[in-house]
């Protein structure tokens, strides 16, 4: 994990900016605030680690050259664009709850990061058309989410919900004048957040097919069993392709295929590369740990479970 480790330190003053600025809010919502930041802070336990939403500046910069601090002020914005659309994800996937203060504290998230911005880029600067052009990409796929197989169709579509995100990489390409490589980057970081919710399905798939939800691994199965998404399939379904059929075999293959595929581009971002190859190496070897699994049943059988079971007492 250099690609984290080395930003450690960095990150560690990210986040105690970020707790600073939370700490500022009016109460109740200071403490709220807080409380959710700390579900996301990859420098505490048991958090949830998106790495690539607060690494990405300093990814891009290995090429781009900034100054530090404006490369933590990057990640800074990116900690609160991430929270603010995280917390309006939560409330349209969870229901009503206590909406009306989650969503006031994704707009306070929301100022949060356009202070930020508003610090490194006037208002002329193309910057804001990139705002706006990632945030339409995730009201659409927010929007039609449900409509259509996206992972057969238009997976592109997939990594919309997270377009925000790619604010931080896109800024620190035109900070460094080298906005010609935006297309670039942002089709690399868009394959990048692919392989993640790859990954992330893989670990969901129960909960969103209880929930509905979409998920890219149904897709790949349903596409396998040759109907629509999740057409007469149910879970023993999902089972039985996965346990039985190898499934997740070669759904991560497919994600190992994309990552590596990073590896070939121009120009070259090694911690973004990095990041993804070790997503996938993650499914890879979670479908490994499967056929093991099946091969030492099928072959030891009763034995097997025995010596499972001495081994564990």
């Amino acid at each position: 994990m250099e690609w984290y480790i080395r930003y450690r330190h960095e990150l560690e003053q990210v986040f105690a900016e970020a707790e600073k600025r939370i700490s500022l809010f009016p109460s109740p919502l200071n403490t709220m605030g807080q409380e959710y930041e700390a579900q996301f802070n990859p420098l505490l336990e048991n958090s949830t680690r998106n790495y690539i939403c607060y690494l990405l500046p300093f990814w891009v910069n290995e090429m781009a050259g900034l100054q530090p601090e404006m490369v933590r002020r990057l990640s800074l914005g990116n900690v609160y664009i991430m929270l603010a659309f995280l917390l309006q994800d939560d409330v349209m996937d969870t229901g009503p709850g206590d909406w009306r203060s989650r969503l006031a504290l994704a707009q306070l998230f929301l100022a949060e990061s356009m202070d930020i911005y508003r610090g490194l880029f006037p208002a002329d600067s193309p910057f804001w058309d990139y705002y706006r052009l990632y945030v339409g990409e995730w009201a659409s796929s927010v929007a039609q989410e449900g409509d259509r197989d996206d992972f057969q169709e238009n997976r592109s579509g997939i990594s919309g919900k997270a377009s925000p995100l790619k604010l931080a990489g896109t800024g620190a390409l035109l900070l460094s004048r080298q906005e010609h490589h935006i297309p670039t980057v942002t089709d690399m970081t868009d394959q990048a957040l692919l392989v993640l919710q790859m990954a992330d399905d893989w670990a969901d798939w129960r909960e969103d097919l209880h929930e509905g939800s979409y998920n890219c691994l149904l897709s790949f199965i349903s596409a396998e069993q040759e109907v629509g998404y999740m057409q007469g399939i149910h879970a023993e379904h999902i089972e039985e392709a996965v346990y039985t059929r190898n499934a997740l075999s070669r759904y991560a293959a497919a994600a190992a295929d994309l990552a590596h595929t990073l590896a070939e581009q121009n120009p070259a971002i090694p911690g973004l590369t990095s990041f993804a190859i070790g997503v996938a190496e993650g499914l890879v070897q979670a479908a490994a740990y499967i056929a093991r699994e099946k091969q030492h049943l099928l072959s030891g059988g009763l034995q097997y479970l025995l010596d499972r079971r001495v081994g564990t007492s």
